[in-house]
C-alpha cells in the first residue's frame, strides 16, 4: 500500500509542478496588447454591482475591434445586452503611443485617457458620464484588464464617486471564434 501512495503523492507532485510550469510560461508571454487580442470579435458576460446603490445588473458585450495599421489606432466597438433588456453601444479609438501605452476616447469620455503596461496588465483610469433616471452623472472608472489565459482576458473596475467606491464592474472576454 505505501508503493501506491508514494506513486500517487509523484504523481499530482509532477502534475502541480507541470501545471505551475505552464503557467509561468503563460506569464511570460508578454504584455497584453489591445490590438492584439481586441481584433475582430470577442464576446464578453459580466455584471455590475453596487451595494450602495442596492444594484446588480448583468450583461452580455460583444465587441468588434478593427486595427489600423497606418494611424496605429484600434476602433472597438461595443454592444451592451442587460438582462433587463436594455441596450447601448459605446465606440472606443485606442492610439498606440508607444510600446506599452495607449491614448483612449470615447464619446462619454470626459477627457483622454492613458492606458499603461503595468506587468502584463493593463490599466486606465477615466471619467465618464453616465446617464441615470436622475439625468447625467460624471463617475471614475478605474480598469485593469488581465490576460486569463489564451483567448480569455478579464476587466476589472472600480467605480468612483468623489473618492468613494459605488461600484464594481467584473467581466470576462473570450474571443469568438
Amino acid at each position: 500500500m505505501i508503493p501506491l501512495r508514494r506513486a500517487a503523492l509523484a504523481f499530482l507532485a509532477c502534475f502541480f509542478v507541470l501545471a505551475a510550469s505552464g503557467e509561468a510560461a503563460f506569464s511570460s508571454a508578454g504584455p497584453l496588447k489591445l490590438e492584439e487580442f481586441f481584433r475582430g470579435k470577442t464576446v464578453g458576460k459580466g455584471v455590475f454591482e453596487s451595494r450602495f446603490a442596492g444594484v446588480r445588473r448583468e450583461f452580455t458585450v460583444v465587441t468588434t475591434g478593427t486595427w489600423n495599421p497606418k494611424t496605429f489606432t484600434l476602433r472597438l466597438r461595443e454592444d451592451f445586452r442587460y438582462a433587463d433588456g436594455e441596450r447601448d453601444t459605446k465606440v472606443w479609438f485606442f492610439q498606440k503611443v508607444a510600446q506599452d501605452r495607449y491614448i483612449g476616447q470615447r464619446s462619454d469620455v470626459l477627457s483622454p485617457t492613458n492606458v499603461r503596461t503595468v506587468g502584463n496588465d493593463l490599466k486606465f483610469s477615466y471619467a465618464a458620464e453616465v446617464e441615470t433616471r436622475d439625468g447625467p452623472v460624471a463617475l471614475r472608472f478605474n480598469d485593469t484588464l488581465t490576460r486569463v489565459k489564451p483567448g480569455v482576458v478579464r476587466n476589472t473596475a472600480r467605480v468612483v464617486k468623489y473618492g468613494l467606491t459605488i461600484g464594481t464592474v467584473d467581466l470576462t472576454f473570450r474571443k469568438a471564434r
